[in-house]
């Protein structure tokens, strides 16, 4: 039987072909300044469109405090070797979202879709954790309150405000402030965003 063995110099021209290519967020991300976020190899920049890179918000700014918050962009242009993106969401790390749940602690959870002043719809979810457990009614009022603070921060912001408050602490603190009246909270979490696909007028 014979073994047919791929020539060294198609191997040579395969990789030849190819072309490093940086990745970057998008400058509104960061109030108008680009950073890169990885490198890749392709030998088509069309065949990089629509890839999805994940990376921690904490490589972003390196702030450590934020290795939990993991962040989506998606590749929609290639320019000579860079490779820009869009925003597409953010979630926390599951073992970040244990760590919080403590024994006696109440999870409330909040998933509304929203849209923002520029009209780009999210779907977002709120986690907040009360310090005692506490009754059903109680829930059910923070969780509304949620629901409404979200609402109506997001119609006062542009989706790029929004992002970044939803991402950086600004909003889970808003959110807090306003729902710890209602019963005595340890905190609350912006733990995921989802941008929609725009809605057809």
């Amino acid at each position: 039987m014979s073994h047919r063995s791929r020539s060294p110099r198609r191997m040579v021209d395969k990789w030849s072909a190819k072309q490093l290519y940086q990745i970057y967020t998008p400058p509104s991300f960061l109030g108008g300044e680009e950073k890169i976020i990885g490198e890749t190899i392709a030998d088509d920049p069309e065949k990089l469109i629509g890839r999805v890179i994940e990376v921690s918000l904490s490589d972003i700014n390196n702030d450590y405090s934020k290795m939990h918050v993991k962040l989506e962009f998606q590749i929609i242009e290639v320019a000579g070797n860079k490779a820009h993106t869009r925003f597409k969401g953010h979630s926390f790390a599951r073992d970040y979202l244990r760590f919080l749940v403590r024994r006696r602690r109440t999870r409330i959870d909040s998933v509304s879709t929203v849209k923002t002043k520029d009209g780009v719809p999210f779907r977002i979810t709120v986690t907040g954790f009360t310090t005692t457990r506490s009754k059903t009614s109680k829930k059910d009022a923070i969780r509304r309150k949620m629901l409404d603070v979200v609402a109506e921060r997001a119609i006062e912001l542009n989706s790029e405000e929004f992002i970044r408050e939803a991402t950086g602490g600004k909003l889970s603190s808003l959110v807090y402030f306003q729902c710890k009246s209602i019963y005595p909270l340890k905190g609350v979490e912006i733990q995921k965003t989802k941008i929609l696909k725009a809605i057809a007028s």
